[in-house]
């Protein structure tokens, strides 16, 4: 008889469900995962962590998922679980896949078990990171210094080419853009009930035979004063759709969509102006609930407007149309800011990048 090689041990700590689309396609498309198979590990760390309930609703929405995944590949799937809490860690890991080298909670655990190998896969779809504040990494990005981190084999697994101003200390590998469409296909499959109520909206208050405008509002409302964004950054950005990209307050409804840790009044409080139809609140991540509401309403246009990563992962992982919403509102409407402007200019050097990123993913497709 002859014997099977040891499967690979893999811990993947992570910040989310699209973070984890992303992670787990570098897993299984790592060489000696595919030359023997792996167990694998799903730990999620960051600020959730803090958040019971939130906590609770990620890790029923990854066993959701893995159900799915485990019915269509038990052979590939079939051997990753869910670890509900660091005290549940076991050592023996052989790798070990993060977002981000900077990150306290994720590298703990790397260095209390002693694990040798690290594969970073970046944040969201693979952008990457080298400190909570770019500012400083900007002269190191252009050193191509690498982060201290012992003498551990680190290996970079990025999507789309990073931009030289913020970039690894060495070449990255690309994602497997199919074990990834494999990936989201599923979680989108075990999410499909939590996005009726959204697509519902939708169709509910966007007129007929318009395209469905959407606007994924940042979380920045505590930011402000009163934990409000006010009115007049909503205007702006109104007229920026009008403007540029076909937005028409006559004929048609933009729909907001507030982050679940926005205040319960809204970011922009309960009067919306013309050319809005309301917002709402959801969990589920944004690239899942663009692709329910493709399905619902095929042959429709859709545009995603915003400031977050989310938009980079709707580009990629949807056939929906983005728009990187302006910052100068933000500026001109938050006099905090003037006090602390290195708080602006680290979500403007991040959105230049995501938004460079997202020109290239078009340009390349």
């Amino acid at each position: 008889m002859i014997e099977q090689p040891d499967r690979l041990q893999v811990l993947v700590l992570t910040g989310g469900l699209i973070h984890l689309v992303n992670q787990l396609a570098v897993v299984f498309d790592l060489p000696e995962v595919q030359a023997s198979g792996a167990e694998v590990g799903l730990m999620f760390t960051g600020v959730i962590t803090g958040d019971a309930q939130g906590l609770g609703a990620q890790h029923q929405a990854v066993q959701n998922w893995l159900a799915v995944l485990q019915r269509e590949d038990p052979v590939h799937f079939g051997a990753v679980e869910l670890i509900s809490c660091a005290e549940d860690l076991r050592p023996g890991w052989d790798l070990v896949c993060l977002n981000n080298l900077w990150q306290g909670a994720q590298r703990d655990p790397v260095e209390r078990f002693g694990i040798a190998t690290v594969v970073v896969g970046g944040d969201g779809l693979g952008l990457y990171y080298r400190t909570g504040r770019e500012l400083r990494a900007i002269l190191p990005s252009l050193l191509g210094c690498p982060i201290a981190f012992g003498d551990r084999e680190v290996r970079y697994v990025l999507n789309g080419r990073q931009p030289f101003w913020h970039r690894p200390p060495g070449p990255a590998k690309p994602v497997s853009e199919a074990i990834r469409r494999q990936l989201f296909d599923a979680l989108v499959a075990s999410q499909r009930q939590r996005c009726q109520v959204f697509v519902q909206d939708c169709l509910e208050r966007t007129p007929p035979n318009r395209p469905f405008w959407l606007c994924s509002v940042p979380n920045l409302a505590h930011q402000f004063p009163l934990n409000q964004l006010p009115f007049s950054v909503l205007e702006r950005w109104l007229q920026q759709l009008g403007r540029g990209h076909g937005f028409d307050r006559q004929r048609d409804a933009l729909l907001l969509i507030d982050h679940p840790k926005a205040p319960a009044w809204g970011s922009f409080g309960s009067d919306l102006p013309a050319g809005v139809s309301g917002r709402i609140r959801s969990a589920v991540p944004l690239e899942v609930l663009v692709r329910a509401l493709e399905e619902a309403a095929p042959g429709r246009s859709i545009v995603v407007a915003g400031l977050s990563s989310a938009l980079y992962g709707v580009r990629c992982l949807t056939g929906a149309a983005v728009v990187w919403l302006s910052l100068a509102p933000l500026w001109l409407g938050n006099r905090l800011y003037r006090r602390r402007p290195l708080e602006f200019l680290h979500r403007a050097l991040r959105v230049r990048r995501m938004a460079q990123l997202t020109a290239q993913l078009r340009s390349d497709q």
